[in-house]
């Protein structure tokens, strides 16, 4: 289960979907496309300014590698220049530099899908519903053809083209499931518990037997059941743990890979024998948490400050 953590980034495109016609399709309803300079600049001062403060952080964890160890653990770059700047402007998704952050590309997928949201937007909440729905089936057809490609219907080998089709069609599931949320009134089915916990077990049954495909398919229904919820599923994820952790995830997302090899180094230094499955798994938890204080500060120090700062830059947006 824990080697296809990665779908968690598939849960990520279509929250971002969901989350994204929630916070600004009023704003394109009343005013379409005057709508879009402010939402490309909040989007910009929401990712941009903890994006490049992690980068700066990496180019120092890796000559700090470099001079203690003499071999670079934190990333890997045979033009440097170039590839920080492309990172810098979340180009390296879409295959332009060398990634030097490992879960960034996502990001950079993501930031196509804003440069598109007023044509996602137009095709997804059409007033000829039957748009939608095609949209829909056609994003969760190719999404299925560019899993069958691959065994066990898998979400992971296929480069920039299956990054930015895991991105795009995700991305439109959640626009649809924000939809089937709005019209809820006629759906009260929608925020009860057994559908909550229905597809997210379908999820978790499909995670363990690790068939990519099937495991990410629910989740449109699981996010648009899940924000209706007002039962059990509400008051769980509304607990200040689950709740802080949701606060500080961006920042978890892009300084975890980090981690990895800094703690893996120091434990083969002080510890070069292997070591038990439950050790392992002990350090894994661990090194898990580990993250979470950093995640904190970065949050409070940089994203939150980073935030405010470009939008008054950007007068305001």
């Amino acid at each position: 289960i824990v080697g296809h953590g990665y779908l968690a980034v598939d849960l990520f495109f279509v929250l971002s979907g969901f989350i994204m016609a929630y916070t600004y399709l009023a704003g394109f309803e009343a005013r379409g496309m005057g709508a879009y300079a402010g939402f490309l600049g909040k989007r910009v001062a929401r990712i941009m300014p903890l994006n490049i403060a992690v980068l700066l952080a990496i180019m120092a964890g890796g000559a700090i590698s470099l001079a203690w160890i003499g071999r670079n653990i934190i990333y890997t770059s045979d033009h440097l220049l170039p590839d920080l700047l492309a990172n810098i402007l979340m180009l390296q998704g879409i295959g332009i530099g060398t990634n030097l952050n490992g879960p960034s590309w996502t990001i950079s997928t993501e930031f196509v899908a804003y440069l598109l949201f007023p044509a996602f937007l137009w095709l997804m909440f059409h007033r000829q519903r039957v748009v939608a729905i095609v949209c829909f089936v056609l994003a969760m057809i190719v999404l299925a053809a560019f899993a069958s490609q691959q065994p066990r219907l898998s979400l992971t080998e296929g480069g920039i083209a299956l990054g930015l089709g895991r991105c795009f069609t995700q991305f439109i599931t959640g626009l649809g499931a924000y939809r089937l949320y709005r019209a809820r009134a006629s759906f009260p089915w929608l925020g009860s518990d057994a559908v909550a916990f229905g597809a997210m077990g379908v999820s978790l049954v499909f995670l363990a037997l690790r068939i990519d495909l099937l495991t990410v398919l629910p989740f449109p229904l699981l996010i648009a059941s899940l924000a209706a919820n007002q039962g059990r599923a509400a008051r769980w994820l509304s607990l200040p743990f689950p709740y802080f952790l949701g606060v500080v995830s961006y920042s978890i997302y892009l300084i975890h890979n980090a981690f990895r090899p800094i703690e893996l180094e120091l434990l083969q230094y002080f510890h070069p024998a292997p070591v038990s499955l439950p050790v392992a798994l002990a350090l894994a938890l661990v090194g898990s948490f580990s993250v979470v204080p950093v995640a904190w500060l970065a949050y409070r120090f940089i994203e939150r400050p980073g935030r405010v700062m470009v939008r008054a830059l950007l007068g305001g947006t």
